[in-house]
C-alpha cells in the first residue's frame, strides 16, 4: 500500500476537528429516505418471517375457548369471536402498531432489550464498560481519542417536585435494577415462547391430516422431520427465507379471506353483530375470566413483530399488518363463527371442518397444505426474534460472546447465531416429543406471551416517563387502558398451569438466572478491569505530566506541549525501580476499545508487560476494535490512531462494518505501520523486516480468596461463588473469547515469533 492513500497520524489539536462519518460509537450511517417501492417490497417479505404465527392461530383459538355449556349456543359463539376481536384489536393494533413500534425500538432494533437499551443509555445507567448504540450526542473515536484532562462543571436549575423525585439517585438506582431485571425476564418468556410456538403449530397443522384420515399416527414423526428442515435452512439468512415464504404466507392468508368470506355468505351474514361489545361482556359475565385463556391465542406472537423490527422496519410491519393481516384473521374468525352458529358441534375443530367443500375435498387438501407450510414459517418468526434478542443482548455484554452472521448490507438487524439456532432445535425438538399432541401444547400455551405482554408495558411506560419526558398523565393512561387487559389475560392463563403452563415459566426461570448470573460475573470482571488500569506516573514515577487541564475540542489552537519526550525512562516494578529499555521494533497490544478512552491510565497488560520485562519496542499501539452499525469502512477510515502523553506510545482504533470479516492481515499493519512518524519514513524492504510483536491477554478468571470464616451462611455464600464463577463463568467466556483469531499471520513460525500472550490470574 502506497503511503499516499493511508491516512496519516494526526496533531490531538487538529484529530478533534476531522470530520467522523463513521462514528463508532455505533451511531447509524445517515437516514435516507425509503422509496415507497422497497418499502412495499420489504412489507411483503415480512409477510414471510413475521406473521406466519398470528397468521396460523385461527387453527386453534376458536376450539380453545372455553363455553359455558356444549355444543356453544348461538350467543356463546358471538361472544367468544367478540372477545377475540376486541382482545386482538386493542393489543396488537392499537397498543403495539401505534405505540409499541413507535416509542419502543432503539437503534432500529425491537423487543425488550431495545427498550431497555433506550431508557439506559438514556439515563446512563447501562452495563459499565458497554457504549449503548442509538444516542444522538456520543463522542467520536476521533475525540475519545485524542481526549485530555476535563474539569466537571454543574449547571443548577430550577425543577418541580415529580422532577426531583424522577430524578432522585435512589430512583435512578431502583429503576436501573428494575428494566435490567424486566429486560432478562422478558427476553427469557421470548424465548420460552420460542420452544412452544413451533412445536404447538407444527402438530397443530400436522394433525389435520387426522381430522380426514383418522388411521394416520406419524403426527409426531412428520412434525420432527418438518422442524429439522425449518431449522436447517435459517444459515440461508431471513432475508432470502422471508423472500421464498413471503409468496405461501400471501396465499395462506387470501384462503383465509375467501373461506371466511364464503362462510358467513353462506351460512350467517349476521355474524358482523358479535362485533358488538355486547357480546364480549355477556359471555366473561357469564363464563368469567377463563374465555380469556383461550382468546388470547389470537394474539401469540405479537411480541415476537417487536422484537423483528430490526428485520424489516417499523413501516413496513404497520403497513401490512393494518393493512392486510389484520382484515384477513378478522374475516376468517367470523367465519369460522359463522359456521359454528348452524354446526355448532364442530366446535372439536372448527377451522378444518368450516372448509369450504367438506373434508377431504379439493379445498380442504389445499387449505392443509398452505396450512402446514404456514405453521413452519410461524416458527420463523420465533426464531428470527431469538436471533435478534441474542445479538442485543450480546452487545450489551449480557450473554456469552457467539458468533454472529449478518446476512444482509441493508439491515444490521438482520442476523443468524448459529449456535443459538442449533440450541433451539434440539429444544423445540425435546419441547415437542414432551408434549405430543397439539390439545397437549395449547393446554401450556399462553402464559409466557401474556406475562411478556405485561413486561412490555412496564418497560415502554418508564420510557414514556424517562426517555420522552412525557407528563406522567400519559403512562398513568396507558396504564389504564392496557394492564388491566393484561393482567386478565395472566390470571385466565395462571390457571393452566397445572396442564402444562409450569413448563414455560421454568424455561424462563432458568434462562433469566442465567442471564443474571452471567452479567453479574462480567460486571465483576469489568471492574477488576477498569481498577486494575494503571496511572501513567505509578508506572512511570519521573514522568513529567502536563497540569489538569480542560480541553476545548473546537478549539485548533490548544498548545500542543503535552506531548513531549521524557528523559529518565526508569519503571516502578514487583523488583523495584529499574530502568526501562527500548529496543527497535513495533509492539500492539490488543485492548478493549473503552480501555483506550482514558488519557492518563494505562491497562494492566501493559504494567505486566514492563514489570515482568523491563523491555518494550520503541513503538507501542494500544489497538481496539470496534464493529460499526454500517456495512462496511472505508480503508482510508479504517484506521484512526493519536499519540499519547508517553513518547513513542498511540492509540488506536480499529473499526469494520458489521458485514465484514474482523481480520488483522500484513495490509492493515502495514497501514497502522503508516500512521507513526518513526517507521513511516521507511521504505518498503524495511517495513517487512521491522520487528514486530503482537500482544494479548490470557487471564485465568477466579474467584476471591477470602479468610476462613465460621458462619454457615457465609460459607455457604462463597461456596456458590466459587462454583459460579470458577467452574461456570470462567469456561464458558474461555469458550467465548477471540484470543487472537482475527490476526492472520503469513504461518505457524510466524505467528511463534510474533505472537505473544500474557496473563495471569484475574480475581473477581
Amino acid at each position: 500500500m502506497s503511503t499516499s492513500s493511508v491516512k496519516k497520524i494526526i496533531p490531538e489539536n487538529e484529530l478533534v476537528d476531522q470530520n467522523d462519518n463513521y462514528n463508532s460509537d455505533e451511531k447509524t450511517a445517515p437516514v435516507k429516505k425509503q422509496p415507497w417501492r422497497e418499502i412495499l417490497m420489504l412489507s411483503f417479505s415480512s409477510l414471510g418471517a413475521i406473521y406466519g404465527d398470528l397468521g396460523t392461530s385461527p387453527l386453534y383459538t376458536l376450539n380453545s375457548i372455553k363455553y359455558k355449556q356444549l355444543p356453544p349456543s348461538r350467543d356463546d359463539i358471538y361472544g367468544a369471536v367478540s372477545v377475540i376481536f376486541y382482545v386482538f384489536t386493542i393489543i396488537v393494533i392499537i397498543k403495539y402498531v401505534f405505540i409499541v413500534l413507535v416509542i419502543g425500538p432503539n437503534n432500529g432494533e425491537g423487543g425488550q432489550v431495545a427498550i431497555y437499551a433506550k431508557i439506559a443509555r438514556h439515563l446512563n445507567i447501562g452495563p459499565k464498560g458497554v457504549q449503548i448504540p442509538g444516542g444522538a450526542n456520543e463522542d467520536s473515536d476521533l475525540q475519545l481519542l485524542s481526549r485530555q484532562d476535563t474539569t466537571a462543571s454543574s449547571v443548577v436549575t430550577t425543577v418541580s417536585r415529580i422532577e426531583r423525585i424522577k430524578q432522585h439517585p435512589t430512583m435512578i438506582s431502583l429503576v436501573q435494577i428494575f428494566i435490567l431485571g424486566a429486560c432478562f425476564v422478558g427476553c427469557a418468556l421470548v424465548v420460552s415462547d420460542g420452544l412452544l410456538t413451533p412445536t404447538a403449530s407444527i402438530l397443530s397443522a400436522v394433525g389435520g391430516i387426522q381430522v380426514a384420515q383418522p388411521s394416520f399416527t406419524n403426527v409426531l414423526a412428520v412434525s420432527e422431520v418438518i422442524l429439522i428442515v425449518l431449522f436447517a435452512i435459517q444459515q440461508f439468512g431471513s432475508n432470502k427465507i422471508s423472500f421464498t415464504f413471503a409468496p405461501i404466507i400471501f396465499i395462506w392468508m387470501i384462503g383465509l379471506i375467501i373461506c371466511g368470506i364464503y362462510n358467513i355468505a353462506k351460512y350467517h351474514p349476521a355474524i358482523f353483530s358479535a362485533l358488538s361489545p355486547y357480546y364480549a361482556i355477556k359471555i366473561l359475565r357469564e363464563g368469567g375470566i377463563d374465555v380469556f385463556g383461550g382468546a388470547m391465542l389470537a394474539i401469540t406472537g405479537t411480541e415476537a413483530m417487536f422484537a423483528d423490527i430490526g428485520h424489516f422496519g417499523r413501516l413496513p410491519i404497520q403497513l401490512t399488518l393494518g393493512g392486510f393481516v389484520y382484515p384477513a384473521l378478522i374475516l376468517c374468525y367470523l367465519g369460522q363463527a359463522a359456521y359454528l352458529v348452524g354446526h355448532p358441534e364442530a366446535y372439536v375443530n372448527p377451522f378444518f371442518l368450516s372448509i369450504p367443500g367438506g373434508t377431504g375435498g379439493g379445498v380442504y387438501w389445499v387449505m392443509f397444505v398452505l396450512a402446514t407450510l404456514a405453521t413452519i414459517i410461524a416458527s420463523q418468526a420465533l426464531i428470527l426474534s431469538v436471533f435478534s434478542i441474542i445479538s442485543q443482548l450480546i452487545n450489551l455484554d449480557c450473554f456469552p460472546k457467539l458468533k454472529i452472521t449478518h446476512v444482509s448490507s441493508d439491515y444490521a438487524g438482520k442476523v443468524y447465531i448459529g449456535v443459538i439456532n442449533w440450541m433451539l432445535m434440539i429444544g423445540v425438538m425435546l419441547t415437542m416429543a414432551g408434549f405430543q399432541n397439539s390439545n397437549n401444547t395449547t393446554a401450556a400455551y399462553g402464559l409466557g406471551i401474556t406475562l411478556d405482554l405485561f413486561v412490555t408495558s412496564t418497560l415502554i411506560m418508564i420510557c414514556m416517563f424517562y426517555v420522552y419526558n412525557w407528563n406522567i398523565i400519559w403512562p398513568i393512561l396507558y396504564c389504564l387502558i392496557f394492564v388491566p387487559l393484561e393482567m386478565c389475560l395472566i390470571i385466565a392463563n395462571m390457571k393452566k398451569v397445572p396442564h402444562g403452563a409450569w413448563f414455560p415459566i421454568m424455561v424462563a426461570g432458568l434462562l433469566t438466572s442465567f442471564l443474571i448470573v452471567w452479567r453479574w460475573c462480567r460486571s465483576r470482571k469489568v471492574e477488576q478491569e477498569y481498577s486494575s488500569k494503571i496511572r501513567i506516573g505509578d508506572l512511570y514515577p519521573y514522568f513529567n505530566g502536563p497540569k489538569v487541564t480542560t480541553l476545548d475540542l473546537n478549539n485548533k489552537n490548544v498548545s500542543h506541549e503535552d506531548i513531549k519526550q521524557v528523559g529518565k525512562t526508569d519503571v516502578n516494578t514487583r523488583f523495584g525501580n529499574l530502568t526501562l529499555v527500548k529496543h527497535e521494533g513495533l509492539g500492539i497490544m490488543y485492548v478493549d476499545s473503552l480501555l483506550t478512552n482514558s488519557p492518563n491510565t494505562l491497562p494492566q497488560l501493559y504494567a505486566k508487560l514492563v514489570s515482568t520485562f523491563v523491555s518494550i519496542p520503541s513503538n507501542f499501539v494500544f489497538c481496539g476494535i470496534r464493529v460499526l452499525s454500517i456495512p462496511y469502512v472505508p480503508e482510508e477510515e479504517r484506521v484512526l490512531m493519536a499519540p499519547m502523553k508517553l513518547p513513542g506510545h498511540y492509540k488506536c482504533v480499529l473499526r469494520f462494518g458489521y458485514m465484514e470479516d474482523i481480520k488483522v492481515d500484513k495490509k492493515l499493519v502495514s497501514h497502522i505501520m503508516n500512521n507513526i512518524p518513526a517507521i513511516s519514513v521507511l521504505n518498503e524492504d524495511q517495513l517487512t523486516s521491522y520487528p514486530m510483536m503482537h500482544i494479548f491477554e490470557n487471564d485465568l478468571i477466579r474467584c476471591h480468596e477470602y479468610q476462613p470464616s465460621k458462619n454457615v451462611f457465609t460459607k455457604v455464600g462463597r461456596f456458590i461463588r466459587m462454583l459460579t464463577i470458577n467452574h461456570f463463568f470462567s469456561p464458558l467466556n474461555s469458550l467465548t473469547q477471540e484470543y487472537g483469531r482475527f490476526l492472520k499471520l503469513a504461518n505457524e513460525d510466524e505467528e511463534r515469533e510474533k505472537k505473544i500472550f500474557i496473563g495471569g490470574v484475574a480475581r473477581i
